[in-house]
């Protein structure tokens, strides 16, 4: 069970010189399979050390990456394996968090900031996930249907509420569109909205960023 969150750290402790030993091993020699996971990786911010697969100690290890043929018979410690990946960054993304995270609680937040760019930011058992933004309600509403099929016992929408005909308009497109049990939020948006002077999120943009403050805040239930 993780005691702590990873410190972000987008590299290799070998490569860079750390000598810090990390929660996540990448042990294989497959070249595929090794760029997809420290893509994975990278997206999340989270550390890790690359090893050969014959190097691993599961005792040192809190989370191994390697491929079904080259894992240790009788492996002891918590991994998982390329060929399980489905290819699609969202949902094997929250695969590995769902490893490394296991101890907290299963919630799938996602927060939306309407306007003519509607942020789009999603927390997966508190760590960031996924952020971006989209010039359409429509397919900002579709992209959440899709955000929204991350297997999580808990599935939260929140949705700024400074635009109020917009927020209705994704509030009722996502109850009717996306699948599955939800709760919808309508959040005050103050003190969400980025000044000019404020330091840009790390997505790159401030629609993005306003939409991971307001997944932070609670609102009051959409019905």
């Amino acid at each position: 069970m993780m005691k702590s969150r990873p410190r972000p750290f987008k590299g290799d402790d070998r490569r860079s010189g750390g000598g810090i030993e990390s929660e996540v091993v990448v042990a294989t020699v497959n070249g595929r399979a090794y760029f997809d996971f420290v893509q994975l990786l990278g997206g999340l911010g989270l550390r890790y050390v690359s090893k050969l697969p014959w190097e691993v100690s599961g005792s040192e290890t809190r989370l191994l990456l390697t491929t079904r043929k080259e894992l240790e018979a009788g492996y002891p410690g918590d991994h998982l394996l390329y060929e399980d990946l489905s290819g699609r960054r969202l949902l094997d993304s929250s695969k590995v968090l769902a490893h490394l995270l296991e101890g907290r609680r299963d919630t799938l937040v996602v927060g939306m900031d309407p306007g003519e760019n509607t942020g789009i930011a999603c927390l997966y058992r508190g760590h960031d996930l996924f952020a971006t933004s989209c010039d359409s309600l429509d397919r900002a509403a579709d992209l959440v249907c899709e955000v929204l099929k991350v297997e999580s016992k808990e599935k939260l929408v929140r949705i700024g509420k400074g635009d109020r005909q917009r927020a209705i308009f994704l509030a009722r497109g996502i109850r009717d569109r996306c699948s599955g049990k939800m709760r919808i939020e309508l959040v005050d948006e103050r003190g969400t909205t980025k000044t000019m002077r404020a330091p840009i999120h790390r997505h790159g943009r401030r629609d993005a960023s306003s939409a991971l403050i307001i997944a932070r805040k609670q609102g009051s239930e959409f019905r």
